[in-house]
């Protein structure tokens, strides 16, 4: 409250920018509530893991229950997912792939303080083929949200900064990672999902794991390249027999339950963009579990 309160006053004198220089200088330490796990933040430098996104936790706590196995995260960032999963079931082996290196440092730092076990973390993307690609930064925090590998996804906001950064495919890292059996993929990486989604293909027939995915909207017919990259990745998932559930939320951004969707089409609400993908055949599974509170479908109509 106080720093809203510094930051209100901030801008109204105009020294904001002055404010946010002197709190990246600082380095603290603070204590959260995540689901009924206390987990430990640091901030470092102006860097902090802010968790929010409470549908997600409320879908993992299900999930989590529903799938075995590794949980897979493609798109760490600043943690935002490690921390859900870990205050969950903190047991749960984790492997997450990051290429931004100030994400990187910070979740090293994250997973250190808190002592988190079975954590493997991977400085690298994933993509369709081993390279260097440009990570291209639309504002001056150094671990962009929505910082994007993909070339011109953003073709409107102008690039603030670029970091290049390693990519791999998948299967150049199994020597890597060893004998493992993934459960739980989340995929959050701005833009890059097709690209991901090739890499793991052989991973997803192998261990069928259920998929927790952001694909952004396409917005309009205009933007053809969007449009042209989401139906590859639907037609993927339908020659897999996996089905695409969008995460519904309240207006208050609480979980609400899943809806199946034939087709994801084209649309601009940035509150739609979340979705469950899993093999047609784990449906009976999830009635079982209970994992929303809601369902409908052209398969049937059931509450979950």
């Amino acid at each position: 409250m106080a720093r809203l309160s510094l930051g209100s006053l901030a801008y109204r004198f105009g020294l904001y920018e002055h404010l946010k220089q002197f709190i990246r200088r600082l380095n603290y330490r603070r204590n959260i509530r995540v689901h009924e796990a206390v987990i430990c933040i640091p901030s470092i430098h102006g860097v902090s893991c802010h968790v929010s996104e409470p549908w997600m936790i409320a879908l993992l706590s299900s999930l989590l229950q529903m799938e075995s196995g590794v949980f897979l995260d493609i798109g760490v960032n600043v943690g935002q997912t490690l921390v859900k999963v870990k205050a969950l079931d903190r047991s749960r082996e984790y492997v997450g792939f990051e290429p931004n290196p100030s994400c990187v440092n910070y979740v090293k730092e994250l997973i250190k303080v808190n002592a988190f076990e079975n954590c493997i973390l991977l400085p690298v993307g994933l993509n369709t083929a081993d390279c260097v690609l440009a990570l291209d930064l639309f504002s001056d925090d150094p671990t962009d949200t929505s910082a994007s590998i993909v070339r011109d996804f953003r073709p409107n906001d102008p690039i603030h900064s670029q970091v290049f950064v390693p990519v791999f495919q998948f299967d150049s890292l199994n020597a890597i990672l060893g004998e493992k059996t993934f459960g739980l993929v989340k995929i959050d990486v701005e833009g890059a999902e097709l690209e991901v989604v090739k890499s793991i293909l052989e991973m997803l027939r192998r261990d069928n794991p259920t998929i927790v995915i952001e694909i952004l909207p396409v917005y309009n017919e205009k933007y053809r390249s969007r449009k042209n990259r989401q139906d590859q990745l639907e037609r993927i998932f339908a020659q897999l027999g996996y089905v695409i559930l969008r995460v519904e939320k309240t207006p208050s951004g609480d979980y609400f339950g899943l809806r199946y969707i034939e087709t994801i089409g084209v649309h601009a609400d940035l509150t739609q963009c979340d979705y469950v993908v899993m093999p047609k055949w784990k449906l009976n599974r999830l009635e079982a579990e209970k994992v929303g509170s809601m369902w409908h479908s052209t398969l049937g109509s059931a509450t979950l």
